[in-house]
């Protein structure tokens, strides 16, 4: 007699949307999908303010730029400045040749990692010859600043730091 093997019946098919690998792999490029988009909005809604829109005047603006800080090596200005927390007032003192106590001077702050905290600041005389402004926002760690008379003449630039142990200056040894 000849020996017979049975073999199970078979097993009823199983829809493939009922499978774990056919999502698996379709989660996979989903998840990409959804992570590029987030991304996407996060670059539009936080765009980079680090470029300047108007660089090509800026660009031809150097040279008019560097002959305004040659006019003040020459006079040899040199700026202190200072931040009063308490008070929320900057103080800059200005020393060289022919400094004009009565004069009005012009800082421009440039924050280098957001174009929002940038601001000009006015500053006017005191009696005891300090240039006094109110910031509009506090001045804590490093920025790129812009100092002129209002009337123009000559100019001094730096990066200052008001995080600094020292107090920042700008000219020919800050």
């Amino acid at each position: 007699m000849a020996h017979v093997v049975r073999l199970p019946p078979p097993a009823a098919a199983v829809p493939w949307y009922r499978q774990f690998w056919p999502w698996f792999i379709i989660a996979l490029p989903g998840i990409s999908v959804i992570f590029s988009v987030a991304t996407l909005v996060i670059a539009v809604r936080h765009a980079d303010s680090l470029v300047r829109d108007d660089y090509y005047a800026a660009g031809m603006a150097v040279n008019r730029d560097l002959d305004l800080e040659r006019v003040a090596a020459q006079r040899q200005l040199v700026a202190s400045l200072g931040f009063d927390a308490a008070r929320a007032e900057l103080t800059l003192r200005l020393a060289g040749l022919g400094v004009e106590p009565q004069a009005e001077l012009v800082l421009q702050l440039s924050h280098p990692t957001n174009a929002a905290r940038d601001q000009t600041l006015r500053l006017r005389s005191a009696a005891d010859g300090v240039f006094r402004a109110a910031p509009s926002v506090p001045l804590r760690g490093p920025w790129d600043a812009v100092l002129s008379p209002a009337g123009g003449g000559w100019r001094l630039s730096g990066r200052i730091d008001f995080d600094a142990p020292q107090p920042p200056r700008l000219g020919a040894s800050g």
